[in-house]
């Protein structure tokens, strides 16, 4: 029996009126009419500041940590790349970024301590074992190439996956946590893994599977194999596929590595977009249409945060928020600069947690003090960019009534959403004393 969703009519013939922009690569934009447009207005988010809903995740219930550390960003915006080491990223400098989040996500006094605690919180919490990381167990990290458009020679200048970030976690998974090279996958499956990304990861891990959607098994990537209906969804129209990369579905674990940027239909990109990469199909003119659809709409990320293959292996969320942007398909040096929150600096920063609707909630909070209209002038694209949280922290009752059963099991809270107090204090409930809603653990850089 089909779940009973809330819809209005309008919304719908609205999300119609979006058009494609770029039949394979971009991302899609809203059309543009002739004609004066009405100034736009500032979105606020229904549930305001402080409001928490749903349960934290984690070691520590609903933490996010943030560390932010100019050293890491060094680039001037015109010398080069983004990417290149040492003059756009410094690796030494990510490598104390991530040991730091680590060990600040988990408590421990140790990289090798917190890998044991987060494979022993995960392994008790999802499948009732009281154990770490077990031998023969398969990881797979899905990270964000999605502006890889000119192919694995992309140098467009445009966000993509940091190489560095990437190579950090590998090196803290395979040095640290001791899991052999031959377990983890590293994918993109709706794009590619360009050079720039793949080259160092690879001469450094080589027994590490690379895998997109050009890989040949000849070109250092291998094909994306998927398995037919992996994936379920709580609606019969979900708009969104339901085949999942043989990597995702025979992994024991996951990680979402994934970017800070807007977005002009979802109004944010962070961990839950980020498996827009994993699915086969994807949609942009229905559910995901945020600002086009009231808040307690059904969303099919919800589905896809509480399924098994997704949500229900991920072990760790990452923000990679080193060149942190206003769109999607943003050019870094044109857009990356982070003009009210931080002098117009580069955001530097690095964002972890286990609870995957605290770290989006965190991201949409910095993004919208931020950029609040993204790259247009005449519409407001984070309008209700937030419904997909407040369905998946309320899961098993949500605003839109949906019956919220991907597995064939009832979801519970899949987390907690709130927004912080203001963009000067960010501070969230936890942060004021409550014993409740989400913590953002800020970290010294030094």
């Amino acid at each position: 029996m089909l779940p009973q969703i809330i819809r209005r009519p309008a919304p719908i013939v609205a999300a119609c009126l979006i058009t494609v922009a770029g039949l394979v690569g971009a991302e899609q934009t809203p059309s543009s009419e002739a004609g004066p447009k009405p100034a736009p207005v500032l979105w606020v988010p229904s549930d305001g500041a402080n409001a928490p809903m749903g349960v934290g995740k984690g070691i520590f219930p609903g933490r996010v940590t943030w560390i932010r550390d100019l050293a890491s960003t060094p680039w001037d915006g015109k010398t080069g790349n983004w990417w290149d080491e040492g003059t756009g990223i410094r690796l030494p400098v990510v490598n104390k970024m991530m040991s730091k989040s680590l060990d600040a996500l988990t408590g421990a006094h140790s990289d090798p301590q917190a890998w044991v605690a987060l494979f022993e919180y995960f392994n008790e919490t999802h499948r009732q074992l009281k154990r770490g990381y077990g031998a023969g167990e398969k990881i797979a990290i899905k990270i964000n190439c999605n502006n890889a458009y000119g192919g694995y020679g992309d140098v467009d200048g445009q966000i993509d996956q940091s190489p560095q970030v990437l190579f950090s976690l590998l090196d803290q998974l395979i040095d640290v946590a001791g899991v052999p090279q031959e377990m983890i996958s590293v994918y993109e499956a709706a794009r590619v893994i360009p050079d720039r990304v793949f080259t160092k990861p690879h001469a450094a891990f080589p027994g590490v599977r690379f895998i997109d959607s050009q890989g040949n098994g000849k070109n250092g990537r291998f094909p994306v194999e998927y398995q037919k209906d992996a994936l379920h969804f709580s609606v019969a129209e979900p708009h969104v596929g339901r085949d999942l990369p043989r990597c995702v579905t025979e992994a024991t674990y996951l990680i979402n590595l994934t970017l800070v940027k807007g977005h002009p239909t979802t109004g944010v990109s962070l961990t839950a977009k980020n498996h827009y990469g994993t699915v086969d199909v994807r949609d942009h003119d229905v559910y995901v249409n945020s600002h086009s659809h009231p808040m307690a709409t059904y969303h099919p990320f919800v589905d896809m945060i509480g399924s098994k293959q997704l949500g229900g292996k991920t072990l760790l969320f990452i923000l990679d928020g080193l060149y942190g942007v206003r769109d999607v398909n943003d050019n870094v040096a044109e857009h990356g600069h982070w003009t009210k929150l931080f002098h117009g600096e580069w955001m530097a920063s690095i964002f972890m947690s286990q609870d995957p609707i605290a770290i989006d909630s965190v991201g949409l909070d910095f993004l919208r003090a931020e950029f609040p209209f993204g790259r247009f002038t005449d519409f407001e694209p984070m309008k209700n960019c937030d419904n997909y949280m407040h369905e998946a922290a309320l899961a098993a009752n949500p605003p839109s009534g949906t019956h919220y059963a991907p597995d064939g099991v009832p979801l519970k809270c899949l987390g907690v959403h709130e927004h912080w107090n203001n963009e000067t204090d960010r501070q969230y409930s936890r942060n004021l004393g409550r014993d409740e809603g989400i913590e953002l653990l800020k970290i010294g850089a030094d």
